[in-house]
């Protein structure tokens, strides 16, 4: 198939899914639509050729699963056998069901999964954990991902004639409950220059008081912790301390990528 144009969705409160999946795009060196769909959810529909365009979707796993989110809006991506692939972003814990998730969501609008990813990055809530991943062998291995993908794509004349894509994970889904864990801001550093406040997803931080957090709207994405420029927002708190020591010890054991390829 010879790909003209590449449809790049990412959900990413801490940009580490975003790095992973533009690398790969990169990788194919053709024209890219980004679509950002974590503060902004889709209110049309993004209609996709069956073989000039390439879907390429990356989300993070949250307790094993797909953001709530972002399934509002990849459900905006109608394929007509369009060629896919689905990057499942995880904090070395375990990504569970996120990429069998992510797989039938995508699948169930259209699109043909040619390959899929499971990328380890830094812990968003706890940080020790996974502390600079992905690094530079993680990224190698994103590259030849990517290359494997291309070559794949290019033995394959019809998407529609394509075996769907085995990957790892459990139907029904795990079920979820919400994360007792928020991140606080420090009134001392705060500056209120509201870039938290602007960045929220899920609006969980008034313009009136940016150092409080509103925990019944607050998901626990830490997007606020890394794009404060003061530094003054932060998990915390007995609950966090007594939590982190037992999860930095549990998963301090360093996993790696796993990549699966459709058979061509």
């Amino acid at each position: 198939m010879n790909i003209k144009n590449i449809h790049l969705v990412y959900y990413s409160a801490t940009f580490s899914t975003r790095r992973v999946v533009r690398e790969i795009a990169s990788q194919f060196q053709k024209p890219v639509k980004e679509y950002d769909i974590t503060s902004d959810m889709l209110k049309d529909d993004v209609s996709l050729g069956s073989e000039e365009d390439l879907l390429i979707v990356g989300v993070p796993s949250y307790a094993g699963r797909v953001p709530e989110m972002a399934v509002r809006s990849l459900r905006r991506f109608l394929g007509n056998n369009t060629p896919a692939i689905i990057v499942c972003v995880y904090g070395n814990r375990a990504y569970d069901d996120t990429l069998i998730e992510l797989k039938d969501l995508v699948e169930s609008h259209g699109s043909k999964i040619l390959s899929a990813a499971a990328v380890i990055a830094q812990h968003s809530i706890f940080p020790k954990i996974a502390e600079g991943r992905p690094d530079a062998d993680d990224m190698a291995k994103l590259h030849d991902f990517a290359s494997k993908s291309s070559q794949l794509l290019s033995q394959i004349s019809k998407m529609a004639a394509v075996s769907r894509l085995m990957v790892n994970g459990n139907r029904p889904y795990r079920d979820t409950k919400p994360i007792p864990l928020h991140p606080e801001g420090s009134k001392g550093k705060c500056t209120s220059c509201h870039a938290c406040v602007k960045m929220c997803p899920v609006g969980a931080i008034t313009q009136d008081e940016p150092y409080k957090t509103n925990e019944k709207k607050c998901i626990s994405c830490g997007r606020c912790v890394v794009v404060c420029p003061q530094h003054a927002r932060q998990f915390g708190g007995l609950l966090y301390k007594a939590v982190s020591w037992k999860f930095e010890k549990a998963f301090a054991e360093s996993k790696q990528p796993e990549f699966f390829y459709v058979k061509s």
